[in-house]
C-alpha cells in the first residue's frame, strides 16, 4: 500500500494520489525547467530531446504510469515534436536487439513448457546447505552464462524460467526476500561479470567497434587481462555479499524434495535445441553469425511441427509490451545523436578531464566520472556509441592511450543505478518478481561500492601490471 504524503483534510484532487505519483510530477517538473533553462550549448531540438530523456526516466523509475504506456509516450512525443520522423523513431523496432529479446523469450518457453525447467532447478539446489551456498552458487552460474552467451537479454530470458521453477521448488512468493535473493543474485552477476568479458556484455562490443574504427583492435583476452580480475570476478562477489546482507534470505527447513525426472521426447528436443543455441552464440567469434540470426533460427525450429516441442500458439504467451519498451529506449538514444545533444553534452563532459589531478591514474578515474552520469539518459550501449569517440580525440592531448580511454569507458558503461539503464535489467524485472524498489536499492549499492571502492583497486590493478 503507497504511503500518503498529505493530511486528511487535503484538496479532493490530492485525495487518493499515492507518493510516487506525487514525487514523479515534481521530478517531472524539475527536469522541464532543467532541460529549457540549463546553459548547455543546445539548439531547440537538442533541448527537447534532453526533457524528453529525463521524463522518461522518471516515470520508468517511479512508475506513476506503467512501464509500457511511458514508452508509447515517447514513441508518440518524438515525431510530434519534431525531433524525429516517423520512419525514423520506428525504425528502431529493427534493431537486433529487439528481435533478439522476441528470439529469447520464444527459446525460454523450451523451458518452462517442458520438465527441462524441473531438472535444472533440481540441480542448482542439490546439496544445497545454506543460503550463503545458494547465492555463490547463482553468482557462478551468472558469471559462467556470462562467459558462453553474448547477450545479457538472451542470458537473462534463458535463466529466468529456471529460476522461477526454482522459487515454486522453495515456496518462495514472488517480492519476497528469497525471490529477490533467487533472481537479482544471477541478474546482477551476469551483469557484472559480463563487463570483464569483452564477448558479454553490448557496450563491451560497441566501444570495440569504436576502437577498431579508430584502428585500434582488441582481443578477447587482452580485455579479461584488464579487466575481469576485478571489474569482473571481484565485483560478482561483491554482489553476493550485498545481497545476503541486505535480503538475508532463509531456505525452507524442510528439505526440498528432489523428485526424479524423466526426460521424454519434448524435453531431448528442447535440450538439443538450447545446446545448439548456446554453441552458437558462445562461437560467434569464429563464424561471425549474428546472436539474432542464431535466435531467430532456433525460433523456427522450436515451432516447426516434429523438430520442435513448441506450437505457434505458444508465441502468445510471449510479453510482447517489454519490446515497446526496449524499441523505444533505442528510439531516444539515436534522437539524442542525431539532435546533436549527445555530441554538446560528451564535447562539454570531456573538459572535466583535469578534474582529478593531471596523473594518468587520476584522468582515468574521471572518465570514468564523466561517463556515469550519460547512463542515466539511455541506454549504457548508446552512452559507449556516443562518449568513446569524443574521448579518443582529445586522448592524445592528455597523454592516455585509445585502449586506456576505452577500459575506463567501459567500466563507467557497467555502473547502472536503476533498471531502466540497461535492458538486461528490465527484462528481468518484467518477470514480476521483484519489485522495483528491491531493484534499486540493491543496484545503487552495488554501484556506490563499485565507485568508490572497485574503481580505486582497479586502478592499482592497472598500475601493477603495468597498463598505467
Amino acid at each position: 500500500m503507497d504511503i500518503r504524503v498529505y493530511p486528511p483534510d487535503s484538496p479532493p484532487y490530492l485525495q487518493g494520489m499515492p507518493t510516487k505519483t506525487i514525487f514523479a510530477g515534481g521530478f517531472c517538473v524539475l527536469a522541464v525547467l532543467f532541460a529549457t533553462y540549463a546553459p548547455l550549448p543546445l539548439e531547440t531540438a537538442g533541448r527537447i530531446v534532453l526533457g524528453l530523456a529525463f521524463l522518461s526516466a522518471i516515470c520508468w523509475t517511479l512508475e506513476p504510469i506503467s512501464i509500457e504506456l511511458t514508452a508509447l509516450c515517447l514513441l508518440l512525443a518524438l515525431p510530434l515534436t519534431g525531433v524525429a520522423t516517423f520512419d525514423e523513431t520506428f525504425s528502431a523496432f529493427g534493431r537486433p536487439a529487439v528481435w533478439l529479446v522476441f528470439a529469447g523469450m520464444v527459446i525460454s518457453q523450451l523451458i518452462t513448457e517442458t520438465r527441462l525447467g524441473d531438472l535444472l532447478a533440481s540441480t542448482i539446489t542439490s546439496r544445497l546447505s545454506s543460503p550463503v551456498a545458494l547465492v555463490f552458487k547463482l553468482c557462478l552460474i551468472g558469471v559462467i552464462l556470462a562467459l558462453l552467451i553474448p547477450s545479457g537479454v538472451v542470458r537473462v530470458l534463458i535463466i529466468l524460467p529456471i529460476l522461477i521453477v526454482l522459487l515454486d521448488g522453495l515456496k518462495a512468493k514472488p517480492y519476497s526476500p528469497l525471490s529477490a535473493a533467487v533472481i537479482l543474485s544471477v541478474v546482477c552477476a551476469t551483469y557484472c561479470g559480463g563487463t570483464g568479458i569483452l564477448t558479454a556484455s553490448v557496450p563491451n562490443l560497441v566501444i570495440m567497434g569504436v576502437l577498431e574504427s579508430h584502428g585500434h583492435p582488441v582481443y578477447w583476452a587482452e580485455w579479461a587481462g584488464h579487466m575481469l580480475p576485478v571489474i569482473g570476478i571481484l565485483r560478482v562477489i561483491t554482489v553476493a555479499g550485498i545481497i545476503l546482507i541486505l535480503f538475508r534470505p532463509r531456505l525452507p527447513e524442510t528439505a526440498i524434495a528432489s523428485e526424479a525426472v524423466h526426460l521424454g521426447s519434448r524435453e531431448w528436443r528442447a535440450l538439443i535445441l538450447l545446446v545448439v543455441g548456446v554453441l552458437g552464440w558462445s562461437t560467434d567469434t569464429i563464424h561471425h553469425i549474428h546472436p539474432v540470426i542464431i535466435g531467430l533460427a532456433l525460433t523456427i525450429l522450436c515451432i516447426t511441427p516434429g523438430i520442435g516441442p513448441l506450437t505457434a500458439a505458444h508465441l502468445k504467451k510471449c510479453n510482447y509490451p517489454i519490446l515497446i519498451y526496449i524499441g523505444s529506449v533505442f528510439a531516444l538514444g539515436e534522437a539524442i545523436v542525431s539532435s546533436g545533444a549527445g555530441d554538446a553534452a560528451a564535447v562539454l563532459l570531456t573538459q572535466g578531464l583535469d578534474t582529478f589531478g593531471t596523473s594518468l591514474t587520476g584522468r582515468l578515474a574521471s572518465i570514468t566520472a564523466i561517463v556515469t552520469p550519460f547512463n542515466f539518459l539511455v541506454d549504457v550501449a548508446v552512452v559507449g556509441g556516443v562518449i568513446t569517440p569524443p574521448l579518443l580525440q582529445v586522448g592524445d592531448t592528455v597523454g592516455l592511450s585509445a585502449l586506456q580511454i576505452a577500459l575506463s569507458v567501459a567500466v563507467g558503461t557497467g555502473v547502472v543505478f536503476i533498471p531502466y539503464q540497461s535492458a538486461p535489467f528490465m527484462v528481468a524485472y518484467a518477470y514480476g518478481y521483484v519489485t522495483m524498489r528491491q531493484y534499486v536499492t540493491t543496484m545503487v549499492l552495488i554501484c556506490l561500492v563499485n565507485l568508490i571502492l572497485l574503481v580505486p583497486i582497479n586502478l592499482l590493478y592497472w598500475a601493477w601490471i603495468g597498463f598505467i
